[in-house]
């Protein structure tokens, strides 16, 4: 019999890394004077995850890095020593590039601090930690963060001043200032670390009932909530020379819809063999992990095909399943994979409305 309620592994997330470029919109300035800008750009990369067998979760984690191209957007405070930024700013990558109108001045020094993703769902408040100077840390103050994101949530832990984009990188945390040098000498690598959990859903058509052969799913949108009512403040202390402290403050009722994390107009064909990934993040909370409700949504097509239907005939618009997931991971740089399988509703009768009302199981 299966397992429709198996967790197939459990995966460990790692740091982001990302390389920020401060690149002129004019012509070459090596001689630029105290006091001109350059406008700040950034290229992105992240360091690939690594499988985690749920026994062998502590094993050694080992590097690699791969390029982060969005589509979060990331939001970043220059401050100086003792002024904070007047506003959040935010690079969102677009054209193949990250874009953004942050400048930075020659010869002055800056002490970065940031977090991802940069949207309407996640509010951040900086300020000095007390009796100090931005130069020797910062508080962020995230009051209302949601139990349930559709991006990753992370936090800037460090920043390592370039020279050149193809300069080698080191991994430099607990340092984050950032001095404005020439034109087109100007580089940041920033480092960031996950706060939330992961759930990644790999979504396949049942091919042991060879439904795949008969009927044709085309995903539509993902969605997923906590049944939790309620909101986590959060407070990130940074400290130059040291490493970062999260503390989690008690959580506040909040009402709490399906948060989206994934949406195709067209919708998405789905496979027997090749599965559609889609990853959700969450509060690394017990009572939150325990308490995740999927819902999906798709259309069923079937395999008459003609010039008119190239995807077949539509004989089931805007399917709905809803489960109710098996406790996942609720440990911060966690990814817990489930399998989840479009299958049809009949048991021993192949009939016509049990091919046209599929439903969702979680299971190998």
């Amino acid at each position: 019999m299966r397992d429709y309620l198996n967790i197939n592994k459990v995966r460990a997330s790692l740091s982001l890394l990302l390389i920020g470029m401060l690149l002129t919109a004019c012509s070459d300035d090596s001689d630029r004077v105290d006091g001109e800008t350059d406008v700040l750009q950034l290229v992105a990369f992240s360091r690939g995850m690594t499988d985690l067998e749920p026994v062998a979760a502590t094993r050694a984690i080992p590097d690699g890095y791969h390029e982060y191209l969005g589509p979060s957007s990331i939001g970043v405070y220059t401050t100086s020593a003792d002024e904070a930024p007047t506003s959040i700013r935010t690079f969102s990558y677009a054209t193949d590039q990250w874009k953004s109108l942050v400048n930075v001045k020659n010869h002055e020094k800056y002490y970065i601090y940031g977090y991802m993703p940069a949207s309407s769902d996640v509010h951040c408040i900086i300020s000095k930690r007390e009796g100090m100077d931005y130069s020797q840390g910062a508080v962020l103050t995230f009051p209302e963060l949601p139990p349930v994101l559709g991006e990753d949530f992370c936090v800037v832990t460090g920043v390592q001043q370039l020279n050149a984009k193809t300069d080698p990188v080191s991994l430099t945390p607990r340092v984050f200032a950032f001095t404005g040098q020439q034109t087109g000498s100007n580089f940041a690598c920033l480092m960031l670390d996950h706060l939330y959990s992961c759930v990644k859903f790999r979504f396949l058509v049942d091919s042991d009932s060879d439904y795949d052969k008969l009927r044709t799913i085309k995903l539509k949108k993902v969605e997923l909530k906590t049944t939790q009512e309620v909101s986590y403040p959060l407070t990130v202390t940074m400290k130059a020379g040291e490493d970062y402290k999260v503390a989690w403050n008690s959580a506040t009722p909040r009402s709490n819809d399906y948060m989206p994390l994934h949406v195709s107009e067209d919708g998405d064909i789905l496979s027997a063999t090749t599965p559609k990934e889609v990853e959700g993040y969450f509060a690394p909370k017990s009572d939150v992990a325990g308490n995740l409700v999927l819902q999906c949504t798709y259309d069923v097509y079937d395999k008459n095909v003609t010039t008119e239907h190239p995807d077949g005939n539509l004989v089931r618009p805007h399917c709905v399943a809803v489960n109710k997931l098996p406790a996942v991971v609720a440990g911060v740089n966690r990814r817990t994979v489930l399998t989840l399988k479009v299958t049809p509703t009949y048991l021993y009768v192949l009939s016509e409305p049990d091919l046209d009302n599929p439903t969702i199981t979680i299971g190998n």
